[in-house]
This record gives structure tokens, sequence and C-alpha cells, in this order.
């Protein structure tokens, strides 16, 4: 104790003189000296500290780890020591303390301890002040959509946020330190990246604000990064600290290009080398690009035919233009669109388009994108045909009527008139042989049976009826034929206010009926067959149903000529003559079901 004591007045005024606190206490805790510094840190004077126990200022754990350092060195495991301990102030106020602590000896043994104290109270909230700024600036760059690095001046890995690691594969005890281009640029691009990043801290070389590079992840696979708004880190002296930047894996976007740009590549030379004209315009029918074949369509030069507006040349345009866009904005394209076009010549063309939209990256529409054929010469043909086909069909019906006029006025006049003499023949060689007068009669029977062939196929070849009574009334004579010789229940509904109808309108639907109860009669075997006319003012439909075996239909009823069934093929042909709708249903055992529908007039 005399001991520590005379160690302690030898080195009082250095005590004094020394602005952190000092203080030592014996081995069981007892403070035997302290110099006004301490007592500042403490808040107890220099006398109250002296005799009290460093249990008073200090909570047990630090009490704890007190007393365990100077245990270790008692044991010669440490010289010194050096830790942060809280002490409880006189006021019950904490201030932080890094203390240092040395066992003092006599003769090799412990008689005390000596301590240094300084208050690190204003450090510390500083330090835990900026530690909580660090970490709600590495929460924003944790939180931030795109990845953030900070590469010193010796190309070392400083900052390396979530995004980083998400892309790159690595945490951050990984990476942080090390020579980022060694880590990240791939071997071949490493000397080119490293001269980049030199010139930038040089200053010989003005930070870009995109910069696109290959990188490699953890796993090895190469990425694109496009790193944007790089800039140069300096001190308040201007010296150059590194380098920030932040950026985003564009891989997939540089793929979907690089395909962009060669699905153009062949888009272009399908564009050019397309024998249709293609054209592109906007919204108000101008023109902004076509192809080769365009130019030769309409006879323009690529300079006049680029920025002509449509509506200009086009008369009919505004009255189509309005349809066109409604069909194309509401279905996303329009097909075989027909519209007269007209050549720099002023010759209008007859054309069909087929056109979708184009569209811009947010999805609005920007204009019109499709093909225009010439068809003139085809529907010149198509008219030709048309015209050729009414004018045998019209032959046809004339021969009908001839020789059905021939047969009824020639014919069946001569059998009527040789049955008359047969008869006279039998009343007079009644008085002879009973045999001769009975083969007389089976010949005036079989003369009578021809007769009644001949009027019915003079009146299949062209009823008379038709010219004089109409449609309907012809109708009712073939359905009743059709449910008298076949046994068929048929029946003819009229539906609307009956009325007579253009002859060849009259004509065309009386054969298609015909037609369609001549299959009824030859392969339906139906037992019920009815035929539904109606009448409004704008057309007249006629619909023909049995509930015959009926048949599977092909994908387009022209496929059945080649199959040699004409029938169902020449009643649409009749329908489209007469600019009429035809269909037709059916499924086997489940009957069949013909209709229809012509325009009328009047």
């Amino acid at each position: 104790m005399e001991t520590l004591r005379f160690f302690t007045r030898r080195f009082q005024d250095l005590f004094e003189i020394l602005s952190d606190g000092v203080a030592v206490w014996q081995l069981d805790g007892t403070v035997v000296a302290a110099n006004d510094a301490m007592a500042a840190i403490t808040g107890y004077s220099v006398d109250e500290l002296c005799g009290a126990s460093i249990a008073r200022f200090l909570a047990p754990d630090d009490l704890e780890a007190v007393m365990q350092s100077q245990r270790h060195q008692i044991q010669g495991e440490a010289v010194s020591q050096r830790y942060e301990i809280s002490l409880a102030r006189r006021d019950g106020t904490g201030v932080v303390v890094e203390l240092a602590t040395r066992l003092l000896t006599d003769r090799g043994n412990g008689i005390g301890v000596l301590a240094l104290a300084k208050n690190i109270t204003e450090q510390t909230r500083v330090q835990q002040a900026l530690l909580k700024e660090r970490d709600i600036a590495q929460r924003y760059l944790d939180v931030a959509g795109v990845a953030i690095q900070v590469i010193d001046a010796n190309q070392n890995l400083v900052v390396f946020n979530k995004k980083c690691r998400d892309i790159f594969g690595y945490e951050e005890e990984e990476v942080l330190g090390k020579n980022w281009f060694d880590v990240f640029i791939p071997e071949r691009n490493v000397g080119m990246a490293k001269a980049v990043f030199q010139k930038l801290i040089d200053g010989r070389m003005w930070p870009s604000r995109c910069l696109e590079s290959p990188v490699l992840t953890k796993s090895g696979e190469q990425r694109i990064m496009a790193w944007y708004n790089t800039t140069i880190l300096g001190d308040e002296r201007g010296e150059v600290l590194g380098l920030i930047g932040s950026g985003e894996d564009i891989t997939e976007q540089k793929q979907m290009e690089n395909a962009l740009r060669e699905s153009e590549e062949r888009y272009r030379t399908l564009f050019e080398d397309s024998r249709d004209a293609i054209c592109i315009i906007t919204r108000e029918g101008v023109i902004v690009d076509c192809n080769q074949a365009a130019l030769e369509l309409f006879g323009y030069e690529m300079q006049e035919l680029l920025g002509l507006d449509v509506s200009d040349r086009v008369a009919s345009f505004s009255q189509h233009a309005m349809d066109f866009r409604r069909e194309i904005e509401r279905k996303g394209f329009v097909r075989d669109y027909e519209m007269k076009l007209p050549r720099k010549d002023g010759v209008e063309i007859d054309c069909v388009l087929t056109f979708s939209l184009r569209r811009r990256s947010d999805g609005s529409v920007y204009g019109y994108e499709g093909i225009i054929r010439d068809v003139t010469e085809h529907k010149r043909l198509q008219q030709n045909l048309e015209q050729y086909v009414r004018q045998v069909t019209k032959a046809q019906e004339e021969e009908r009527k001839r020789i059905s006029r021939e047969l009824h006025d020639e014919t069946i006049q001569e059998l009527a008139v040789l049955s008359l003499e047969i008869e006279s023949v039998k009343r007079a060689a009644e008085r002879r042989s009973t045999a001769t007068v009975k083969g007389l009669e089976r010949i005036q029977d079989r003369v009578n049976h021809i007769g009644e062939e001949l009027s019915r196929l003079s009146h299949a070849l062209r009823p008379s009826v038709l010219d004089q009574l109409g449609l309907v009334a012809a109708l009712k004579l073939i359905v009743h034929d059709l449910g008298r010789m076949d046994g068929v229940v048929a029946e003819l509904d009229v539906v609307g206010e009956e009325r007579r109808l253009a002859p060849e309108v009259e004509l065309g639907l009386f054969r298609i009926v015909q037609e369609a109860l001549r299959n009824v009669e030859k392969h339906a075997t139906a037992s019920t067959a009815l035929v539904t006319v109606e009448f409004d003012n704008a057309a007249a439909r006629v619909n023909i149903v049995d509930d015959g075996q009926g048949f599977r239909l092909p994908e387009r009823l022209g496929d059945l000529a080649g199959s040699g069934r004409l029938g169902l093929v020449g009643m649409q042909e009749r329908a489209q003559l007469l600019n009429g709708r035809f269909a037709v249903t059916s499924e086997p055992g489940k009957g069949t079901n013909v209709t229809v529908e012509v325009p009328v007039h009047g």
C-alpha cells in the first residue's frame, strides 16, 4: 500500500499535466489516486474518488471486463489492455471512455493498476451517427433499381450494392478490395478496360454518359452492362479518389436488338423482292415507304410516291377511308379490302388491300402497312366469265323452253290423237275377238303412260306456270309431285306477302329448289321435306329442309365438284349469279338444310 502511494506521489506532477484522466487503484479496485481530468470525466472531486471503489462507476459487465484484464496482466498474459467502457457520472449521466490499463509491480509482484481514461463520448456519438448515415445510404443503394459501384484510384472495388450482387452473383466480402477489372472483365478485354479507366482518372478522357462493356459473372457467364452517368470522385483538395458508376444489365435487350436487326434485314429483303406492291402509310393516308413493285404498279418514281397523300389522288378515298380505318383499328388488320386506286397516268385500277396496324413502342398506332394487289384483269375475267355463264344459262333455259313447248304442242298432241284412233279401232273390233281388244287396250295404256311421262318431262324442263303465275305456284307443283311420286311428306310454307319477282330471280330460285328436291328424291331417303319461301322488302329467302340421312360436308363447297357431285355447286353458282348468298348444312343422320337469299327491288 505504501509502495503504491509512493509511486503515485512520485508521478503526481505528471498526472496533473495530462489532459487524459489518470487513476491508480489497488488490485481490489479501491482508487488511491486520480487527477483533475479523471474527476472531470466522472463528475466526482479528486478527494471523493480516492478511497472509492471502481465498482461505483462501472456497470457489472464493464467491471468484470476490467478485473478480467487485470488478472491476465497479473498472470503475465498481457502487459497492458485497451478497451471501451461506460462510466456512470455522479449526476447519473453516462460517458463512454477509452480505457488503457497497465499493471504496476514491485519486485515482480502486482501492487495496483494505472489507468488512463479518455472521454470519447462525443467521438462515439459522431461515429454512430456516421454509421447510421452509412447504413441509410447503403439501404438506398440496395433498393436502387440499378447496379452501383465505386472503384478507387487503384482500381479496387469499395462499394458494391445489392443490384450488383444480383447481377454478378458475388457477395460483398468476396470482391470488396479486389481489382475490379481482374474480377469482372473478360481476359481479352482487361487491358483496354484498364486503359480507359486510367484515362478517366488522369483527366485525359471525359466520362461517358453511357458506356457499354462485357462483364463476367461469378458462374463465368458473359453479360453486357451499360454504365450510365459515370462520375469521378475527388476530395476538397481536388485529388482523385476514384470513380462511381451506375448501370444495368442489358444482355437481353442487346439480344433482342440483334434479333430485331436481323429480322428487319430479312424483312427488308422480302419487302424489296416481293412481287406484290407493299406500302406503309400514316393514319392520315400519307405514303412513307414502298417497294419496287409498288412503284411499278402505280407508275411513280420513289421520290414522287414518298410523301404522297392518298386522299388527294383517290376520288372515293374519303368514303372508303372511314370504313377502312374503323375495321383495321377494331380488328388490327383488314383482308381483301376492295378499292379503286389511280396510277400516275390517272387510270384507275381495281385493287385488293390486305393491311395491318403499325404501332410505336408505347402501343399507340401511327400507321398501316400492307400489300396492294392489282385485280383489274382478274375482275375483268371474272365479269366475262359471269356474263358467259349467264348467257349459257339463258341459252339452256331458252332451249328447255323450246323443247318443252314442242313436247307439249306436238308430241303430246300427236300421242293424244293416236290414243283416240286406237280407241276408235278398239270399238270397231269389239265385235271380233276378245284377244284383239285386250291387245289394243294394252297399247292404249302404254300410249297414255308415255303421254303422262312426256307431260311431266315438259313440266320439269320449263313449267309454263312459272311464267304465267310465278314462283310460288311453280313450287307448289314440284312439291306436290315429290309427295305424290315418292311417298315423301312434302310441304310448302310461304312467309310474308307473296309477290312476283324479276323473271331471272324467279327462274334461279325455282331451279335451286328443283335441284334440292331432286337430291331429296334420289339421295336423302327422307320421310319429310319442307320448303319455306319468305318475302320482305329487301330480299327473298328460300329454305329447303329434309330429315334424310345427311352427309359430311367438305371444307369448301367447290370441292364437291371433284367427286362429281355437281348439284350443290350448281345451286351455289346460280345464287352467285343473282348476287345472293347460299348456305348448306348437313351431318350424317341429321338431314340437310339448304338456304338461299337473293336481293329484290320494288
